[in-house]
């Protein structure tokens, strides 16, 4: 028996955001430092980062409608009453115990993820304008405390997407693996009879 988990919109918003992602963090790392291997036009670069950057801001808003217009914001964002299940999470994420809590369609560390990660879009999104445009964003700057802050800001935002995709990975195995194949065909097998947790 097949199970919809993750619908045709959940399915684009995810591939979108992983493409942007990875493509920003090497166009940024190679922008930061061009390396001596590969030759690529600065300019090229800068426009690629530029166009995945605007891209990944877009696929933000796109989920933020989306959720808010279907009301299933509170299956992907971090809430208050989510604190209570951070213990048992911890502790089967960490193998401590083999006991599986029923989190509902994610746990709560995926739902931290995914709420950090889309306050560090909003914030990405803030920086690069300053970056882009300096001489329109003064008062933005002032506020963050100068332009090399705002560039060290957004240096720690690539950091943080780059240490937390791992750990996202890490997340999809150790919750169910099986679910890894819903995000490319969008359902999951299900034996008959048991009850869902989605």
């Amino acid at each position: 028996m097949k199970l919809l988990l993750q619908p045709l919109p959940v399915r684009i918003f995810h591939w979108t955001m992983f493409s942007c992602v990875m493509t920003l963090l090497i166009t940024g790392l190679y922008l930061h430092n061009p390396g001596e291997v590969f030759r690529l036009p600065l300019s090229l670069v800068r426009k690629i980062h530029g166009m995945f950057g605007m891209v990944l801001i877009f696929n933000l808003l796109a989920q933020i409608y989306y959720y808010s217009v279907t009301g299933k914001f509170t299956e992907i964002i971090f809430l208050p009453r989510d604190w209570k299940n951070i213990r048992s999470f911890m502790r089967y994420v960490l193998f401590i115990t083999e006991y599986h809590p029923n989190y509902g369609r994610y746990n709560p560390g995926q739902k931290g993820l995914f709420t950090l990660w889309g306050i560090a879009v909003l914030t990405a999104s803030v920086t690069s304008m300053m970056l882009l445009f300096p001489d329109q964003t003064i008062l933005l700057q002032r506020w963050v405390g100068g332009l090399q802050r705002a560039r060290v800001i957004h240096f720690f935002i690539a950091a943080f997407f780059g240490a937390t995709v791992p750990l996202h990975l890490y997340l999809v195995f150790t919750e169910d693996p099986a679910k890894l194949q819903a995000m490319f065909t969008g359902y999951i097998k299900k034996e008959p009879g048991n009850k869902g947790d989605m």
